[in-house]
């Protein structure tokens, strides 16, 4: 009897379980390459993870957000970022009470002349009469789809932050002054404690220095704000002085800038502290975004080498899994969290083969390229490839790995996929690049 080739249907089968088999085998390499597992149960009481953590009580952590943010963000901050944290303060452009944790006014003490007539305060003076009451729900919504621009996010409450930098520094100084550690932070920060008290312990705290991921508009190089940065108690000492003898210069530069990050980056360089690169320690992306071959910080500075102390733009719902994950890996590891440990053991586990109405980020567009299959075709025949997208008669791929994040809005109908059976080369490739790499040191 002669037998005819295989159907379409058992060929689909097979390409399917080929694609299940990989993408098993590669989490039992990733499983047994982990010298100690990072447990996904209950974590021990609360008490013991904080106990682990000496040094915490020499910072003072000081968060920033604003009115329109604060309720949906902060709250996930008192059981996650700052649950351990003994000495810290929250401020916004608002005073007010959020589960009975106080928020001052960053901003109570600027000249009331400038509050009074700078066009960045008209939305401050109505906030300070009404409330949010003051702002209708057309307002509150525009602001808060608002996209970024070259010059900032384009809503009023972004405007008005680049004023609160600067008098945070003096706030900071008068509320702790015998801190040796300011850690400034925002609402959408995720600090690795255990890993920064580390870092930090390489440096002279009776030293002014002023650590950060680097940013530079025009000739100013600063610290960006959301990954969280670090000033010694002699370094805000020096800026707080120098911005007290020069308080018009300093009004007038900031109502003429629009990055307040970068205004205090100024004021450090003229009071003669100098910001030290700390990228990747410190880093301005989250972990589902992150590409980890990433050469912002030079290509001896990809963040897959380095150990991790801060992310940015977590959502408020991720950060209880990201604390869990990195509460269990300290209770359970005698080696800090590093950005490849992030990929392997957090990122890695929700990637799949393909997912619908998810955006990876992929970038490079691919021409006369009709369906999701001839895109995964595309990329697959490109031995450097590992994910792609597909979106209307639109192909992306990526020579990076990044899971990204569910799509919305217009993009709803993104496709995403991956390359599965080669992350594992992946992973030995970037590990074989590391060598001694830890940590950001001068």
């Amino acid at each position: 009897m002669l037998s005819g080739p295989p159907s379409l249907f058992l060929r689909s089968i097979t390409r399917v379980l080929a694609v299940v088999v990989v993408f098993f085998l590669l989490q039992q390499y990733l499983y047994l390459r982990k010298s100690v597992s990072v447990s996904q149960g209950a974590l021990k009481p609360d008490v013991q993870s904080c106990d682990s953590l000496k040094g915490l009580e020499d910072f003072f952590v000081i968060l920033r957000t604003g009115a329109t943010e604060a309720p949906k963000k902060l709250p996930v901050h008192f059981s996650t970022t700052l649950r351990c944290v003994p000495n810290y303060a929250l401020y916004s452009d608002y005073e007010e009470d959020i589960e009975g944790h106080h928020i001052y006014n960053a901003l109570d003490e600027v000249n009331p002349d400038i509050i009074a007539t700078h066009p960045n305060f008209e939305y401050y003076r109505r906030l300070q009469e009404g409330g949010r009451d003051a702002f209708t729900a057309e307002e509150l919504a525009h602001w808060a789809s608002a996209k970024n621009t070259n010059g900032g996010r384009d809503s009023p409450g972004w405007r008005l932050d680049k004023w609160k930098f600067l008098p945070l520094a003096e706030k900071a100084l008068l509320t702790k002054p015998d801190a040796k550690w300011y850690i400034f932070i925002e609402s959408d920060t995720y600090m690795l404690w255990q890993n920064l008290l580390e870092w930090l312990s390489h440096f002279d705290s009776s030293k002014p220095h002023y650590l950060g991921m680097q940013m530079q508009i025009g000739d100013v190089i600063f610290a960006y704000g959301g990954a969280g940065f670090a000033i010694s108690n002699p370094a805000l000492k020096k800026v707080v002085e120098h911005r007290r003898a020069n308080l018009k210069f300093y009004d007038d530069f900031t109502g003429g800038h629009w990055a307040g990050d970068c205004v205090l980056g100024k004021a450090l360089a003229n009071s003669g502290v100098n910001l030290m690169w700390s990228f990747p320690t410190l880093a301005g992306g989250m972990p589902a975004d992150m590409n980890f071959n990433a050469s912002f910080g030079g290509q001896d500075k990809k963040p897959w080498c380095f150990y991790a102390a801060s992310y940015h733009h977590l959502p408020p719902s991720e950060y209880p899994n990201f604390a869990k994950f990195e509460q269990s890996w300290n209770q359970e590891n005698a080696f800090r969290l590093r950005h490849r440990d992030v990929f392997r053991f957090y990122i890695i586990p929700r990637i799949s083969s393909e997912h619908d109405a998810w955006d990876n980020l992929s970038d490079v567009d691919q021409t006369e390229v009709h369906s999701f299959g001839d895109c995964r075709r595309t990329c697959e025949s490109q031995s450097d490839c590992l994910q792609f997208s597909f979106s209307g008669d639109s192909c992306k791929t990526s020579t990076a790995i990044r899971l990204g994040h569910k799509a919305s809005g217009d993009a709803m109908h993104v496709k995403s996929g991956w390359i599965v059976n080669r992350i594992q080369d992946y992973t030995e490739r970037m590990d074989a690049s590391c060598g001694n790499k830890d940590w950001i040191l001068p």
